[in-house]
């Protein structure tokens, strides 16, 4: 007997089902219940629906209907494989095989056009070809057999006059139908021929669907007593919404033996399978001629606009379940109850009418709908959403909620960011699962062993090798642990490694590539870099001694690597693919616990794959493109559903049948373009020319989901998409389905919310959309969000909000343990002074800020950067011109230098550059002496003593020398050697040759006292004193632009203020220790910081030669 229920909720149909059972158990306890599902997510709530009314849901089987369907076949016939001979996976393979025999064919010129228009990519387009095909030969199976029957007894013609009776056809496509009909006819039968040669005649014609359905028929007709028995007792079809006729018909003829009950979730209890969309009628009045007035006539006998264009899907299964004639139909449809605007839509769906009257979302808002400015900010959004919710209705919980977007893997990264970002101690914190992630895109395992079958087109980049070793169970096969992975990019880095495998290229050398790098970290192993070159190559000093063992794990890691390019340059067999991979898995993946499941996924996923062509004997060579696509889509089709409906928020895909109530249902990327998804036929897809009912188009089913989401939402349905744009917030539209919930809406709301959209008593409906959709903030920080139409909960970002004073951070003593030094090492002085601030974070407060993420360039070296550039000048300035040539053959395999005749002109303007200043500094390029300096000070009647060196004395010089400008760090170090000299009445002179705007030139300080040099030591000493209690700090860098623009009508402390602020926009390397008081400090005292810069450096910049002049102040 063959059974519909039919109802409008879910729960009620789980209840029948439930009630079914129990009124009627299970006559044989050891026999399974089945009940055919089209969801794993539907199987779950329906086990827990059972488990909470009857206290256990316990041996069940929740099969597809596909996959159950093959296994009734192969109960009545056994000789059935498992799987069909037509499964498109070993079609594509036999396929592949097939169409190049066909190609010189008049018939198959488009394909032989397309396949060898890029040499190059023939083998990949032909597997790309022929697995659409194979997908086009397996539609045509379930949705036009007769077609596939018609080929096969060469009655193309009857084919041909069935597309072209159809409406779909347009009299331009004859031609293209033509031509597609005669080359598909011809693969089919070409591919039927390949398949009856390796299957026996009862095999083929039991598993060509095209005869197995009529065969299973006569077979249900002939039943003997035992085969009777091996029929399943009584099947439950539950939340089906749409089948293919040929399944349908073949559940309805398995119940003339067997209890067949069918659940379906139908949105309305009116009879609506006949009802047309609006547009339909209005062409059809066009054609026909109809007046206005018999237009508006049709219009108004309409049933409900919103499930007429939205539910084509349900409408077409609707109308198989009534021509397949059931035994017995029950209806079980009950009002919603409420008066909410979704109660409401809900109710009208469900009396297929247009009654009721909406309010607008300020007075109701049970539907909600939110544009966002992007991904992120729609995350955001939601998050504050659901507090708001859950603070209004203290009875709901995280898991009455649901939040669906067409493509989760894109929205995960960002509900991972936001949702996880408070611990559980958090009253914000919303505990969430996150489902059918592929697990391509959540397995770190997964994912580089794709990135290791993507190689072949690789250039081998630093970034992307050392990323592999990111994944722990790679790194740990090469016995490397996590810290070691800062090292060794440091020393990729500083070895030079760029890009590429080898050093000799088509017609040049790129000494920046892991085999230059590599040989330098292990010749650095047993040699230092002074040892010079040895054949062709300079050690790595870093390497050197018990860090050999780390270059060691570096270079099998990239030997594994360049064995395996080698290998994947040429085309191999699937066996010797096999074989291949599975070695390279054990060569690139260490077992353990963690990576158990990802490296059995691998292998079986590659055994299957091989599997596949072994039993469509493929046994051509293929590319690893091939290969890599296959295990990339085989792996894709893995995903995490484990945690569906686990008790918290749930995010899933928008799939069919997840149409299961929540009190809460939010979909988000509500997109003008990506929802409905786009789906574009394929040009030779005959069955666009001739749709029939039951047809599956990705569209339509879209809108199904989007109904059944909606008709699943209990309290709130929420919408989001990206509204606004964030380079100049122009609207942008939502998706067709939201703007025709909207456009419904707004064509029935109650009087008073018709005219709060009103203006000048017109409805507008630019106003409309103003009070409908909430325009949300660019930003998660905007003003707006803190006020009760948005409300947010991130209180972090309300510090401003709410003016708050800052905690004085420098202004204040502070409580440190250090003890008052009684003596100064001069380096400590000149790093003191000559950035106060950064001293005093290292030094008093131990707070460092350093970046210390290297970034490795590329791509090829074609000129020096500007420190690459004064390195290489700094060490060629003290060189004899006859040692330059080795100098620079040296850096040329060290990778510092650009690459093929741009080095020659890099070397050429290096030396062109320091010829004045070597010459300069050539007196000076012998043995030096050291000046040791001990001064004597007295702060707050404590002896401080100050001890140093001072270096390159020459008889009675003192010179310093630099390849590059003066900095202020450098004169503030030359000032107080000036100081110390003056101070302590030493007959030297101190003097600087430095290379300024290409010239080189000498620096020397004019004459300063012995009395002024003393004092001014005793203000830098006494400030490094205090500092160990109290930071006391003025400006110490741009001090010429400072002094420069220093007036005496100017208000100091605003000017200061100024300097200050212009600071933090230049590109200062040491800018984060200044921006971090800046940030940090509710009010400074700029006055007294002007004051500081003053005391400390006025004297040095009047003491330059070319000195600033300053005002005295009056």
């Amino acid at each position: 007997m063959f059974t519909v229920f039919f109802s409008q909720k879910l729960s009620s149909l789980a209840a029948l089902l439930i009630r079914l059972q129990q009124n009627n158990p299970n006559p044989n306890p050891f026999e399974p219940e089945t009940v055919l599902v089209q969801s794993v997510g539907m199987a779950q709530w329906l086990q827990m629906q059972i488990a909470d009314q009857t206290g256990v849901a316990a041996h069940y089987q929740f099969p597809f209907p596909t996959s159950f369907l093959w296994q009734q076949y192969r109960v009545l016939f056994p000789e059935l494989p498992k799987e069909n001979i037509f499964e498109r996976e070993s079609v594509t393979w036999r396929l592949m095989r097939l169409i190049p025999k066909y190609l010189e064919k008049a018939e198959f010129e488009s394909l032989n056009l397309y396949l060898n228009k890029d040499a190059r990519q023939y083998p990949l387009k032909l597997y790309q070809l022929a697995g659409k095909i194979a997908d086009l030969f397996d539609q045509y199976l379930v949705y036009r057999p007769h077609w596939l029957v018609h080929w096969e007894s060469n009655r193309i013609e009857a084919v041909l006059n069935e597309i072209l009776a159809a409406i779909a056809f347009r009299e331009k496509n004859e031609r293209d139908i033509l031509a597609n009909l005669r080359w598909q006819s011809m693969l089919w039968n070409a591919l039927i021929e390949d398949i009856k040669a390796d299957s026996d005649e009862e095999v083929f014609m039991t598993s060509h669907r095209a005869y197995l359905q009529q065969q299973y028929f006569e077979k249900l007709d002939n039943l003997t007593e035992s085969e009777k028995l091996k029929l399943p007792k009584r099947i439950f079809a539950f939340g089906i919404s749409s089948l293919p006729a040929t399944q349908l018909a073949v559940l309805k003829k398995l119940s003339e033996h067997c209890e067949v009950y069918l659940f379906f979730l139908d949105p309305s209890q009116e009879y609506w399978a006949e009802s047309v969309e609006d547009k339909t009628l209005e062409k059809l009045a066009l054609k026909r001629q109809l007046s206005q007035q018999d237009l508006d006539a049709l219009l108004a006998e309409q049933g409900n606009q919103l499930l007429t264009m939205w539910g084509k899907q349900g409408r077409e299964f609707l109308v198989q379940l009534v021509e397949q004639e059931s035994d017995n139909t029950i209806e079980v449809f009950d009002e919603y109850e409420g008066d909410s605007n979704l109660i409401k839509l809900k109710n009208a769906i469900l009396n297929f009418n247009n009654e009721q009257r909406f309010e607008l979302a300020e007075q109701d808002r049970s539907i909600q709908i939110h544009a966002c400015h992007s991904v992120m900010r729609e995350v955001e959004v939601l998050h504050n959403q659901l507090l708001q919710m859950f603070e209004r209705n203290p009875t709901l919980a995280p898991k009455d909620i649901i939040v669906m977007s067409a493509d989760i893997d894109k929205y995960a990264p960002y509900i991972n960011a936001v949702f996880a970002r408070y611990e559980k101690g958090d009253k914000r914190y919303i505990p969430f699962t996150l489902s059918d992630q592929k697990v391509t895109a959540i397995d770190p395992i997964i994912a580089g062993f794709l990135t290791l079958l993507n190689l072949k087109e690789s250039d081998f980049s630093a970034e992307s090798l050392l990323d592999l070793l990111d994944v722990k169970t790679l790194r740990e096969r090469f016995n490397l642990q996590e810290q070691d992975l800062q090292t060794l990019r440091h020393w990729v880095n500083q070895v030079g490694i760029r890009f590429g495998l080898h050093i000799q290229q088509d017609d040049w050398q790129n000494h920046n590539t892991w085999e230059n790098g590599l040989t330098r970290l292990l010749l650095g192993t047993s040699l230092k870099a002074e040892s010079g070159i040895w054949q062709d190559s300079v050690a790595f000093n870093e390497s050197y001694g018990l860090s050999a063992t780390l270059v060691g794990f570096l270079a099998k890691f990239i030997e594994n690597l360049t064995t395996w390019y080698e290998f994947i340059q040429q085309d191999h067999t699937l066996e010797e693919w096999k074989a291949r991979i599975q070695k390279l898995i054990g060569e690139f993946y260490q077992e353990s616990n963690e990576s158990l499941d990802a490296l059995l996924l691998l292998n079986s996923t590659l055994e299957e794959v091989a599997n596949k062509a072994e039993q469509a004997e493929f046994s051509e060579s293929i590319g690893i493109e091939i290969i890599r696509l296959l295990l990339e889509d085989k792996l894709n089709q893995q995903q995490s559903s484990l945690q569906f409906l686990a008790g918290k928020v749930n995010f899933c895909t928008l799939l069919p049948m997840r149409a299961i109530p929540f009190k809460v249902v939010c979909l988000l990327g509500m997109n003008e373009a990506d929802f409905p998804r786009q789906h574009s036929a394929n040009s030779f897809d005959l069955m666009q020319y001739a749709p029939k009912r039951g047809d599956r188009a990705r569209r339509d089913d879209d809108r199904y989901l989007f109904l059944e989401a909606l008709l699943s939402a209990q309290e709130i349905f929420y919408l989001s998409y990206i509204g606004q744009s964030t380079t100049d917030n122009k609207q942008r539209l939502p998706s067709v389905l939201v703007s025709q919930l909207l456009d419904y809406l707004a064509e029935h709301l109650t009087e008073q919310a018709r005219l709060q959209a009103s203006e000048k008593d017109r409805f507008s409906e630019a106003l409309f959309w103003q009070k409908m959709v909430v325009q949300q903030p660019l930003t998660v920080f905007s003003p707006k969000n803190f006020t009760p139409q948005y409300g947010s909960y991130d209180k972090e970002w309300l510090l401003e909000q709410q003016h708050e004073p800052l905690a004085d951070f420098l202004n204040k003593s502070f409580d440190l343990k250090a003890e008052i030094p009684t003596e100064i090492n001069l380096e400590d002085l000149i790093a003191f002074v000559s950035n106060p601030i950064k001293y005093f974070f290292n030094h008093q407060l131990g707070v460092y800020f350093r970046n210390d993420e290297e970034s490795i360039a590329e791509s090829e070296k074609f000129s020096l950067s500007d420190l690459d550039d004064y390195q290489l000048r700094d060490q060629l300035v003290t060189l004899e011109p006859a040692e330059r040539e080795a100098f620079f053959k040296q850096e040329q395999l060290k990778g510092n230098l650009p690459i093929s005749n741009f080095a020659k002109v890099s070397q050429q303007a290096l030396e062109d550059s320091i010829n004045e200043l070597r010459e300069l500094i050539k007196p000076y390029l012998g043995e030096s002496e050291i000046v040791e300096i001990e001064q004597l000070f007295e702060v707050n009647q404590l002896k401080i003593h100050l001890f140093g060196n001072i270096q390159n004395k020459f008889a009675n010089e003192i010179v310093f020398w630099k390849v590059g400008s003066l900095k202020d760090k450098d004169y503030i170090r030359l000032w107080i050697y000036y100081l110390l000299i003056q101070a302590q009445g030493l007959n030297l002179e101190l003097k600087a040759i430095a290379r300024s705007k290409e010239k080189a030139e000498i620096f020397r300080f004019n004459q300063v006292s012995a009395e002024q040099a003393f004092s001014q030591l005793q203000t830098y000493i006494s400030a490094y004193v205090t500092s160990f209690r109290q930071l006391t700090w003025g400006i110490w860098t741009d001090l010429d632009n400072y002094f420069e623009k220093l007036s005496d009508e100017q208000n100091v402390a605003e000017y200061c203020q100024q300097q200050l602020s212009a600071l933090m926009d230049k590109q200062y390397f040491e800018k984060s220790y200044l921006q971090r008081v800046l940030q940090q400090s509710s009010q400074l005292d700029y006055a007294q910081i002007h004051t500081v810069t003053l005391e400390w450096f006025e004297l040095m910049q009047q003491s330059k030669p070319t000195k600033t002049k300053i005002k005295e102040k009056k």
